[in-house]
C-alpha cells in the first residue's frame, strides 16, 4: 500500500508566509525578539546543534481529534491568494553615515529584505540577486532569493539559487548574524510536525531536496539529501533528513538509496514522532525486500509508543504489520491487528472487507 505520510505538496505554496495552521512560514527578526507566524500550540522542540534544523511537535499530548484519522492526513492545504510578507519593522535601520560606509552588497541584501517585508517582491529579488556570490553577503542573499522564487513557484530559479548558496556553505547565516537577524523557514514534514530551517548548509540541502521534489525530480532530491546525511550509521543523524530520504528512496524505488537509508536508520530509536516516521519507512523498505522478520522487529517498538504520535501514522504502522503477518501465514495475529484498526477507523483501507464486513 503506497503511503506518503509527509503529505507532499508543492513547496512554493508551502513556503508562503502565514499560509494556514498546517502551512509554513518565513520570518525575520532580531535575535531574542523574533516572531514566526503561522504556527501555534507548540509543546516540544528538538534538533541537532549546528545544523540549523529543528522540529517542533504541535500539541503532543492532545486527545484524538473528533474527526477521523484519515481526514487528518488528507486535509488539503489551501493555496494562497497572495504572498504575505515577513513581520515588518524587524530589520535594522541605519543612518546615512552608516550606509555610506556600508559595503554595497550588504546594502543590497538589507534593501532586498526590506522590500520583501513591504510587499515589493520584484524589487526584493532585484536587490538580492544583484549580490555577488563571491561577496560576504552572497550566500545569504542567494538563500533569501531562493525562498522568494520558490514562494512564487519559480522552482527552477529557486534550485539555481540554492545551488549557488551551497557554493559558499560557510557563508550561510553570516550576514544575517552580522545584522542581528535570525530568519527561519518552516515546512510541515508530517502531521503535527514542523521542520524549522535556519540558513545553514545542512538546512539548505534539505530545502533544495524539497524544491526538487516539488519540481517532480525525486532523483535530484535524493542527490541533494546525500550531502546532508552522514556516510555511516550514527545516533546523531537528523531524523527529519532521514525521514525525507527514506520516503524519497521508496518512492523512487532506488535500491542504492534504500540500502543507504537502511544502514543509517538502523541505530535510531523511537524517541520522537519524527523517529516513528523513520521507523515506518524502515519497516516498509524491509518489507519490500521480503525481510519480514526484520520488519517485525521495527514495527513492534514503533507501535508501542503512541504518545504524541499522529493517529494516521499509527494506523498505517499497524496495517503494515497486518501485511507482514499475512505474508508469514500468521492469520490469527493479522486478524487481531485488523480488529484493532477497525475499532478505531472502520473505513480504513480494506479492513472491513478483510474482516468479513463487505457492506461497511
Amino acid at each position: 500500500m503506497p503511503f506518503r505520510f509527509f503529505r507532499r505538496f508543492r513547496i512554493a505554496p508551502g513556503l508562503t508566509m502565514n499560509l494556514s495552521k498546517r502551512g509554513a512560514s518565513v520570518s525575520a527578526g532580531r535575535r531574542g525578539a523574533r516572531v514566526t507566524m503561522g504556527t501555534s500550540g507548540t509543546r516540544a522542540t528538538a534538533g541537532l546543534t549546528g545544523t540549523g534544523l529543528h522540529y517542533t511537535v504541535l500539541n503532543p499530548h492532545k486527545k484524538l481529534r473528533q474527526t477521523t484519522a484519515r481526514a487528518i492526513a488528507s486535509e488539503p492545504i489551501e493555496p494562497p491568494t497572495s504572498p504575505t510578507p515577513p513581520t515588518p519593522g524587524k530589520l535594522p535601520k541605519f543612518g546615512w553615515l552608516k550606509r555610506l560606509t556600508m559595503a554595497s552588497d550588504a546594502k543590497q541584501f538589507l534593501d532586498g529584505w526590506r522590500a520583501w517585508g513591504e510587499g515589493h517582491f520584484d524589487q526584493a529579488l532585484e536587490h538580492l540577486e544583484s549580490v555577488s556570490i563571491d561577496s560576504p553577503a552572497g550566500a545569504d542573499a542567494a538563500w533569501s532569493a531562493a525562498l522568494l522564487r520558490a514562494q512564487r513557484e519559480q522552482l527552477a530559479q529557486s534550485i539555481t539559487l540554492l545551488q549557488r548558496a551551497l557554493q559558499r556553505p560557510d557563508g550561510l547565516g553570516q550576514t544575517f548574524a552580522q545584522f542581528g537577524l535570525s530568519p527561519s523557514v518552516q515546512v510541515p514534514v508530517a502531521p503535527d510536525v514542523i521542520a524549522t530551517m535556519a540558513p545553514t548548509a545542512q538546512s539548505a540541502r534539505l530545502l533544495l531536496a524539497e524544491v526538487h521534489q516539488s519540481n517532480d525530480d525525486p532523483a535530484a532530491a535524493l542527490d541533494a539529501l546525500q550531502g546532508a546525511l552522514p556516510d555511516t550509521a550514527t545516533e546523531d543523524a537528523d531524523p527529519v533528513v532521514l525521514s525525507a530520504y527514506g520516503e524519497l528512496a521508496l518512492l523512487a524505488q532506488d535500491q542504492v538509496a534504500g540500502e543507504h537509508f537502511l544502514k543509517l536508520s538502523g541505530v535510531l530509536t523511537n524517541d520522537s514522532p519524527v523517529h516513528t516516521v523513520v521507523m515506518y519507512y524502515r519497516a516498509q523498505a524491509l518489507v519490500d525486500l521480503g525481510m519480514h522478520h526484520a520488519a517485525l522487529e521495527v514495527l513492534g517498538p514503533a507501535l508501542r509508543r503512541t504518545k504524541g504520535r499522529n493517529p494516521e501514522l499509527m494506523l498505517n504502522l499497524r496495517y503494515l504489520r497486518v501485511q507482514v503477518y499475512q505474508a508469514m501465514g500468521k492469520e490469527a495475529l493479522a486478524r487481531k491487528d485488523l480488529e484493532r484498526i477497525y475499532a478505531q477507523d472502520p473505513g480504513f483501507e480494506d479492513v472491513a472487507q478483510a474482516l468479513g464486513h463487505p457492506g461497511s
